[in-house]
């Protein structure tokens, strides 16, 4: 076994006792915090990407909506049966999980609204170059434009027309 894996090993096994240790202090506050992430909890189960998006987006509000009950657990009485009397309450689920609701609305709503966003601004690049050229072409002749290629079949078609042409010979 190396060093690393040895020191890795010791690290995970210290934070355990660490986590584990304040788990069971602040047991109340952590019945909560469970119960009310369970949707971040599923939205973890069943995202698929290496990024995590839907976790991230539902992680974010739903931690939003346990928020406030763990702030009145800690600022009025730290005890199991403020806890429980906070899960029990129907409002508590309804503000802890409608903030995961709209953590999903965000993450399946987000693309859509970017992409429109991200497709306007290029139609209006788009517009903005062609307005350019059009005023290029004003100024310079048909030439700026790109038509280099009709230019040069134009030459080619007059130099072809001079080879044929019986009095160049």
């Amino acid at each position: 076994m190396s060093a690393n894996t040895a020191s890795s090993a010791a690290t995970k096994a210290i934070m355990f006792a660490l986590v584990a240790g304040g788990a069971v202090i602040f047991l109340p506050s952590m019945m909560l915090l469970v119960i009310g992430m369970l949707p971040t909890m599923a939205a973890m189960l069943t995202d698929r990407r290496r990024e995590k998006y839907a976790t991230l987006c539902v992680g974010c509000m739903n931690f939003t909506g346990v928020l406030p009950y763990m702030i009145e657990l800690w600022t009025q009485d730290h005890s199991y049966e403020h806890a429980w009397r906070i899960i029990g309450d129907p409002f508590t689920w309804l503000v802890m999980f409608g903030a995961a609701a709209i953590g999903w609305a965000i993450f399946f709503v987000a693309p859509g609204i970017v992409g429109m966003f991200i497709a306007m601004r290029a139609d209006q690049r788009v517009d903005r170059l062609r307005r350019r050229q059009r005023d290029l072409v004003e100024e310079w002749g048909p030439g700026v434009a790109g038509s280099k290629d009709r230019d040069e079949k134009e030459a080619e078609a007059g130099a072809a027309g001079q080879k044929n042409d019986p009095k160049n010979e």
